[in-house]
């Protein structure tokens, strides 16, 4: 067989595959789609937006330090509060990971001073699992936070 052939009876198995494919799927219920993606979206949004600030904390930390005019102070204090969020990040993630281990696939953390807000998506949430999740943070943090928990 020459190429032409090949390339021809290749191109047309495949079209024949996928139309095969799709035909047999089942269709996917819209609705469901964008319930879950406004869900999902409100947890990523809070989540990109706390990350965007914490990153223009550190670019602008580190424009103090690199700059030449900024004193020995300047650059002590912006090292340290680069190192402040760094640890926050790092707290943040692990409140995070004990989420999920119990079970809250899809949650947001942020603290603040003395406060850990918490958003957890979950559609039938109880006043139980908002204790569930206080204890753990709790038990990993003791009471040097107030704890604050959103169902969405």
């Amino acid at each position: 067989m020459n190429r032409q052939a090949i390339t021809f009876l290749s191109l047309f198995s495949l079209i024949l595959v996928l139309s095969v494919f799709y035909i047999l799927i089942p269709p996917i219920d819209e609705t469901e789609i964008s319930v879950v993606s406004e869900v999902t979206s409100e947890v990523v949004s809070l989540q990109e937006t706390l990350d965007a600030s914490r990153q223009d904390l550190v670019t602008s930390n580190n424009e103090v330090i690199a700059s030449a005019n900024s004193s020995s102070q300047d650059i002590e204090d912006a090292l340290e509060s680069i190192a402040q969020t760094k640890e926050l990040i790092a707290k943040e993630d692990e409140i995070v990971t004990l989420l999920v281990e119990a079970g809250y696939v899809n949650a947001y953390v942020e603290i603040n001073d003395s406060s850990i807000s918490v958003v957890v998506e979950k559609e039938t949430a109880t006043s139980s699992d908002a204790n569930t999740i206080i204890q753990l943070i709790m038990n990993e943090y003791g009471q040097n936070y107030q704890v604050e928990v959103k169902f969405v």
